[in-house]
Formats: C-alpha cells, sequence, structure tokens
C-alpha cells in the first residue's frame, strides 16, 4: 500500500502565469509594429487620386457625348447650368473642374487645383510627396482626340 501513495505525480505542460506572460508580450509586440507594417493611408490616397482620374475619363467622355450631340467642336456649351467651353470636341483645362465635383478649398477639401495652360493638375494636399500624388488632365490636342488623362501615385 505503501507504494500505491508515493506514486509521482508527472505534470508536463505550461502553467497559466506563463501562458498569460506570452500573452502579455505578444499584444505588446502587436501593438508597437504593427502600425509600422500596415501603413495603408498611402494606399488610400493613391485610390482616391485613381479615382480622380476615374472621373476625369468620366466627365470628358460625357461632356464630348455632349458636343456631339449639340455638334460643336470649339465654343461653349451649357452642361448642368455651367457654361463649358470646348476645344476639340472635348472640354478645355479651365472648364473641366466645373464638370468634377471635388472640393478643391485648400482649408476643406483633400485636394489642389492648378490650372496652367492647357493642363489642369489634381494634387493631394495631404500627400508625402504632392508632385507624386496627382491625377492630371491635359487638352485634346485635335479634332476628336481624346484628352490625356492621367495619374502618378508613385509617392501618396
Amino acid at each position: 500500500m505503501k507504494n500505491s501513495m508515493n506514486i509521482k505525480a508527472n505534470h508536463e505542460g505550461f502553467t497559466l502565469i506563463e501562458l498569460v506572460v506570452v500573452i502579455v508580450i505578444l499584444g505588446i509586440l502587436a501593438v508597437t509594429a504593427a502600425p509600422k507594417f500596415i501603413d495603408i493611408t498611402g494606399d488610400a490616397k493613391a485610390s482616391v487620386v485613381q479615382a480622380v482620374e476615374g472621373s476625369l475619363n468620366s466627365a470628358a467622355d460625357m461632356a464630348h457625348a455632349k458636343a456631339l450631340i449639340e455638334g460643336t467642336q470649339v465654343g461653349p456649351i451649357s452642361i448642368a447650368g455651367a457654361s463649358i467651353t470646348f476645344v476639340n470636341g472635348y472640354p478645355n483645362a479651365a472648364s473641366i473642374d466645373l464638370l468634377m465635383d471635388i472640393d478643391t478649398e485648400v482649408s476643406v477639401g483633400d485636394f489642389v487645383l492648378a490650372t496652367s495652360g492647357s493642363g489642369t493638375t489634381y494634387t493631394h494636399a495631404k500627400a508625402t510627396t504632392s508632385a507624386n500624388c496627382v491625377a492630371s488632365y491635359a487638352e485634346s490636342t485635335g479634332a476628336n482626340i481624346k484628352p490625356v488623362i492621367s495619374s502618378d501615385t508613385t509617392d501618396c
């Protein structure tokens, strides 16, 4: 009988304290390291700039369709109460913003509008390098030649 009472308890595994310590350490690492690896703000800004590029394409195409219906290649056409000036059947650089629904006030919006000559750019105001986070519109260079619409999202 004495032998049956002296049986050694051989327990293997981790104690509850050890498990809690490991979970706490993993939690601290996750809180400090994860934001550095999961910085998606640049991706979000790049997506918004690409959306502006798509909006420019849509606005130019719909305005071109209106110009074809009106039979106008050069000159103003009233669209949604705004006078849009056309060059080669497409809106000129100064008029394209009238077709866009983008708030370009510096204090309110995320974009800064710049029009110079035959080009318009929408620059993301909160980008890392604003020169490399931009959607641009260049006027049509010939009759029924689509404007050059592009975006640069290399440093959003």
